[in-house]
């Protein structure tokens, strides 16, 4: 008895060193065995993967049965038969025609196949203006990896939403350079959020697995990671937005809401005098000066305004057509990364600077060093007429571009 097992035990050891010695192959599991032959395995699950598999085997099986009995019926000749081809076999690009050809061709759509044909009628069209933009691809390992650690297709979702935001990138009124600027900025940090996607395992399937739960749980830093993006390029988005927002002519909308404004202190009887009411229409005039004209001989005619308020000489103004309305800001440089302008305000004549996007703490260290401060109502760096160094801005762009 002791013999037959200790020859049990010799075979159980042989049979485990040969299996140490033998190198697992991974075109053993399905996954691989369908991505060799051609077959995405994009979002399936094991079982799927292994019915697909079957499928495609149980196909090739009974291809390989058609070709003999077609040899069989063929002429006594033997001739080579053809090599085996996947199911999803990648079509063979067409050979390329001359260039005077294929200038003569138009692609047309039938029956689900694209075929070159010659047009009716040629038509010339403006050559449009190619982006010098590079969009950075996500990892690929890391989106099949959160598909499959996932419930759903996590990782694609990602992918989907990640070219989204650059999509967004793509469509604002910026310099291609910045546009890369920030593109390269959202794939940093898209990739760090989808490295821990690709990391993240549900308890619903690490329980089942036994395996450690708290370990394998990213929801965490991935909702921290989401949330400082969203912030993050929300601000560039405002800032962007902003950079050029001096130049927009918003004046019919600025009348109407000062207006109804008007109409809504008027109606609350805050309003002590018919001085205060004449002087609470002078808002309007800046944006609409017709519409103040209206307005104020219609509260002329009910309250009788005196002739020497604000509101009476503005009106004097604008019937003489002396009266210039809101002052107009005055471009004095413009770059991809920051729109220096002029403008005068209740404090007088200012410089005012617009960054494409929000620089760094050293560059603004520099501009509080040389007077500038921040306009809240103007959302600009701010500096008097007096102070304005014109070679300073000018030189941003070059000796302090790392820090924008």
């Amino acid at each position: 008895m002791r013999k037959v097992i200790k020859e049990e035990e010799k075979e159980e050891q042989a049979t485990q060193l040969r299996m140490l010695q033998v190198k697992s192959d991974l075109r053993r599991r399905p996954y691989g065995l369908l991505e060799g032959v051609g077959m995405s395995t994009s979002g399936m699950s094991p079982r799927e993967a292994w019915a697909a598999w079957n499928a495609y085997r149980k196909e090739e099986r009974a291809r390989r049965k058609e070709g003999k009995s077609k040899g069989k019926k063929s002429s006594k000749k033997k001739t080579a038969s053809a090599p085996m081809r996947p199911i999803l076999e990648p079509r063979k690009p067409q050979a390329a025609l001359p260039k005077a050809v294929s200038a003569l061709l138009v692609p047309v759509v039938s029956g689900g196949k694209t075929e070159l044909t010659a047009p009716m009628k040629r038509e010339t069209q403006p050559a449009e203006q190619k982006s010098t933009v590079v969009i950075p691809e996500l990892n690929r390992r890391d989106i099949e990896t959160a598909n499959g650690n996932s419930m759903f297709n996590r990782g694609d979702n990602s992918a989907r939403d990640y070219q989204r935001y650059v999509n967004r990138v793509l469509g604002w009124d910026i310099a291609d350079s910045k546009k890369q600027q920030i593109i390269d900025q959202i794939h940093k940090r898209w990739t760090r959020k989808l490295s821990l996607e690709a990391q993240h395992v549900p308890i619903t399937v690490a329980g089942p697995a036994r395996y450690n739960a708290k370990k394998y749980d990213k929801s965490e830093q991935i909702l921290r990671d989401a949330h400082d993006f969203v912030t993050w390029f929300e601000k560039i988005e405002e800032s962007v937005r902003e950079s050029k927002r001096q130049y927009e002519d918003t004046s019919a909308k600025d009348a109407k809401r000062a207006e109804e404004h008007f109409k809504e202190a008027l109606a609350r009887g805050w309003f002590t005098s018919p001085t205060t009411i004449a002087n609470a229409l002078t808002p309007i005039a800046q944006y609409d000066p017709a519409r103040f004209v209206e307005l104020y001989d219609e509260m002329d005619k009910k309250y009788r305004f005196r002739k020497n308020t604000t509101a009476a000489k503005i009106y004097d103004k604008i019937k003489a057509g002396t009266y210039q309305g809101a002052p107009k800001a005055q471009k004095l440089l413009e770059t991809d990364n920051l729109n220096a302008y002029r403008k005068r305000i209740d404090a007088g004549e200012r410089v005012f600077i617009k960054f494409t996007t929000r620089p760094k703490p050293q560059l603004i260290y520099a501009l509080k060093k040389r007077g500038w401060h921040w306009n809240a109502l103007e959302s600009a760096w701010s500096v008097p007429i007096d102070k304005y160094d014109k070679e300073f801005v000018a030189s941003i762009d070059d000796r302090y571009e790392k820090y924008l």
